[in-house]
């Protein structure tokens, strides 16, 4: 048998993906630990080796994987930060409503009103996104 060398260690829960990864790249992997018979704490990884001679191959299948899954993440993370930039400028224009009307009678009516005229914007700018 030729000889296996390790080129990635994950968590239980990831072993089928990374197998399925790399064994659609015509690789051939093999789960050297037994993911079943990890402890329950499931802090342990699971090695995946591959045969020595298709070890580069599947270090680029995996290095490609992974930065396909950051520039994923990298959008999402984009997205985010622009609906958490108009909540916090939001809160902050009601802090300062509440701050500077120290007879109550604006800080109710303009809070409502600018969390529903948020909220709308909010809802239009999800709905513009197209599924992917």
């Amino acid at each position: 048998m030729a000889e296996l060398v390790t080129v990635y260690c994950t968590l239980p829960d990831d072993v089928s993906k990374i197998v399925r990864l790399l064994e659609r790249h015509g690789l051939h992997p093999v789960i050297v630990d037994d993911p079943d018979k990890m402890s329950a704490y499931r802090g342990h990884e699971v090695r995946i080796a591959v045969p020595a001679g298709e070890r580069d191959r599947a270090v680029a299948v995996l290095a490609e994987a992974d930065r396909a899954g950051n520039a994923r993440i990298c959008e999402l993370t984009k997205a985010t930060n622009g609906v958490i930039l108009i909540l916090v400028a939001a809160l902050g224009f009601v802090a300062l409503i509440g701050i500077f009307d120290t007879q109550g009678a604006w800080f109710l009516g303009v809070s409502v009103a600018l969390f529903a005229a948020l909220a709308v914007v909010l809802i239009r700018w999800a709905w513009r996104k197209e599924p992917r």
